[in-house]
């Protein structure tokens, strides 16, 4: 994705081919009453001319319909809620729509001045079985986090969160199911630190028991130091490739050795069988909330060159000098830029975002502030420049359909409760389980033809559970096609609906004269069309 720039990403998602067949046939057997032929023949219209392609004609109105920049208004609400946070409800964009930019820009940022404890007791309502050990855990957490994204009052809180979890990775599936939970913590600590400084988020980070784990520090020695998380610090989380050597690898490797964490204690009565005290252990394991220390005996305490400063540097050392180099600020304001703005940041656009980086003592609430203010952020190239992920595709259709995560996850039915699981794993992004240390691709990644079907599937089960429409509260009272879908084009498009995407539209829904299943199709066909696709 590097490689590809923001308008080209657009063009190229907004021309790809569908076939009528090949859509049908992905979509296996949707309930939605013809509406995926309808969503294809959205990525197929003729063009007004008669010249272009029907694709190309896609692509072409969808350039030509952009809003002005810098985006204002409607424009700009829309943009900033998809990119600090996983979209608005309609209420939320007639609010930030009318505020000023650095208004609405802090209210995002101010996160400790909105109450979280009505969200935190409907969670804990909800009865997400996320004990230690418990059955089906991993599901549970990523069902827990879905709904606690949905439902937050602090979007860019969650947002951020996800930053994080995207970058300091762990795999759920390595850590296996009796420590799964761990992750639920690390998890919580993105959430504390992933808006203050840096320096507290990566020495916090480095003695979190799930990645203490992941990447093998507790089990490095002086005798045989465990490369893994000196790499993947350097590389990966702070400074990229091509700022250490093999050699600074290694001399960092050396420091992080007699890492450990504090091991249950268990009592075993006498008479236990071999089966009994194992088991006994595994409980106890489950129960305990292991601390970070450091085991002497293990340690190298003998001197080590890095990054050409010598001193016999343990690994708290390790990640300060790391946090000294100019290198490390110029690698996350990159990845903060790519992740709220477009793929390919120029030298002069990151070039403020260091500064800040440096004069703030290197805060991310900081930089974040100064890249949702930017001109870069409010242009036209930054405008639906990225790929929905997975996450974001669910997480925005329920908070702009406003249907109750809980409603949905729960399902109608042990049937819709497995379609929508099988669509949502079909997407290929499992939270807390990315695919290997370094994160999701994403990009064009998240849009391969089976991964596309998925998403189609994903609205089928979400928006017509056991066959039957269900009720979108956002359209509520609604049946007029016209109407649905101006309501929807103002959520989800910013208003951007062309017209002949429009006739495509409303001549189905008009067919359908069941009201309920005319609103959970008129959904359906706006949340399958080629810009939902992009934030």
């Amino acid at each position: 994705m590097d490689a590809i720039q923001p308008r080209e990403l657009r063009i190229r998602l907004l021309r790809r081919r569908v076939s009528r067949c090949a859509l049908l046939a992905g979509g296996g057997a949707l309930a939605a009453g013809g509406a995926a032929a309808a969503a294809t023949s959205l990525y197929l219209l003729p063009s007004s001319d008669g010249k272009a392609s029907g694709a190309e004609t896609v692509a072409s109105a969808a350039e030509e319909r952009g809003p002005a920049e810098p985006l204002e208004g409607v424009a700009w609400a829309s943009h900033l809620l998809r990119r600090a946070g996983f979209g608005g409800t309609r209420n939320e964009l007639e609010q930030f729509a009318q505020l000023p930019k650095e208004e609405g820009v802090e209210r995002l940022l101010a996160v400790e001045q909105i109450d979280a404890a009505p969200l935190e007791k409907r969670l804990r309502s909800m009865g997400f079985v996320l004990e230690p050990g418990s059955d089906g855990i991993v599901r549970e957490m990523q069902r827990w986090w879905l709904t606690r994204m949905t439902l937050s009052p602090r979007p860019l809180e969650e947002r951020i969160t996800y930053f994080w979890h995207g970058l300091l990775t762990t795999q759920v599936s390595v850590l296996g199911p009796e420590r799964a939970h761990w992750c639920l913590w690390q998890n919580e600590l993105y959430r504390a630190k992933g808006l203050g400084r840096f320096d507290d988020l990566i020495h916090a980070t480095a003695k979190d028991p799930a990645m203490m784990v992941y990447l093998d520090t507790v089990q490095s020695t002086k005798e045989r130091p465990n490369e893994n998380f000196a790499r993947e610090l350097l590389e990966l989380f702070t400074m990229g490739e091509g700022n250490y050597t093999e050699e600074d690898v290694r001399e960092a490797a050396r420091a992080f050795t007699g890492w450990r964490l504090t091991r249950p204690r268990v009592d075993f009565p006498p008479g236990l069988s071999e089966e009994e005290r194992r088991e006994r252990f595994r409980e106890a394991l489950r129960q305990h909330r292991p601390q970070w220390f450091l085991a002497e005996r293990a340690h190298d305490f003998g001197e080590k060159t890095f990054l050409g400063r010598t001193g016999t540097w343990g690994g708290e050392d390790i990640i300060d000098i790391v946090l000294e180099q100019p290198a490390t600020g110029r690698y996350l304001t990159r990845r903060l830029f790519r992740f709220f703005v477009h793929p390919e940041p120029s030298d002069e656009e990151l070039e403020p975002l260091v500064a800040t980086w440096d004069e703030s003592g290197h805060e991310i609430r900081a930089v974040v502030r100064s890249i949702l203010l930017s001109e870069s952020f409010a242009s036209t190239r930054a405008y639906r420049a990225i790929v929905r992920s997975p996450v974001e595709f669910v997480v925005g259709l329920l908070r702009g359909l406003e249907i109750d995560p809980g409603d949905l996850f729960a399902g109608e039915g042990r049937r819709s409760a497995a379609m929508l699981t099988r669509a949502y794993v079909a997407m290929d992004q499992l939270l807390f389980n990315p695919p290997n240390v370094a994160g999701w691709p994403g990009g064009a990644a998240w849009l391969s033809s089976s991964t596309f079907f998925a998403r189609l599937n994903f609205l089928d089960a979400a928006l017509f559970p056991e066959g039957r429409p269900r009720e979108v509260p956002l359209l509520a009272g609604r049946s007029d096609p016209d109407e649905l879908l101006d309501v929807l084009a103002y959520v989800f498009l910013d208003g951007n609906l062309r017209d002949a995407a429009r006739a495509v539209m409303r001549d189905h829904l008009r067919e359908i004269s069941d009201p309920h299943a005319r609103r959970a199709t008129a959904a359906y066909l706006v949340l399958a069309s080629p810009d939902y696709q992009l934030i």
